[in-house]
């Protein structure tokens, strides 16, 4: 993420924020998103990454909440700075050939948990009908909306019961 960052703000020229267009506040808006993604990204992509090693152990519902929990945080603390950048065509054109270039984006997030679907139904501890991939994009996209809806309304559950009940109702056991 370092390296996109670093990309992003060189700019196609490479001088620095050429990326950005002219306007000092679309640099701003670029420089604090690549900045908060700096920062949340590791821990974020960590608690995914540790989900693979969950695999046969403990309840598959049960190492699912740590995981919709981040992502809520993740998109909560990042959200507001991501769609001021996204309002920018030529910014959003950046970040994507930047994404794209080094395999990122939210996908990978939807790919991780699918893949420890994958692994705990074929150990038997997920139904056999579960559409692995439809939940991860379920459970993720369901996170990213209870973010957006908090950022917009402040009127939302606690985190830890909205992902909970979240998680049961992807019925993955029978």
């Amino acid at each position: 993420m370092v390296d996109v960052a670093a990309e992003l703000m060189r700019g196609t020229s490479g001088t620095p924020g050429s990326g950005f267009g002219a306007d000092a506040a679309d640099q701003s808006a670029m420089n604090l998103y690549l900045a908060l993604m700096m920062d949340r990204l590791p821990v974020y992509a960590h608690t995914m990454i540790n989900l693979q090693s969950q695999v046969g152990e403990g309840g598959v519902e049960q190492n699912l909440i740590p995981i919709g929990l981040a992502t809520v945080q993740f998109y909560c603390e990042i959200l507001a700075a991501k769609v001021t950048v996204l309002t920018k065509p030529d910014q959003v054109l950046q970040l994507r050939r930047g994404l794209k270039a080094r395999d990122l984006g939210p996908q990978n997030g939807h790919q991780r948990v699918a893949a420890y679907l994958e692994e705990e139904r074929r150990l038997g501890r997920v139904a056999a009908d579960v559409d692995s991939e439809a939940c991860a994009q379920l459970l993720i996209g369901a996170c990213l909306n209870y973010a957006f809806t908090k950022a917009l309304l402040d009127d939302v559950p606690p985190a830890e019961s909205f992902v909970e009940r979240l998680v049961r109702g992807l019925r993955l056991t029978r």
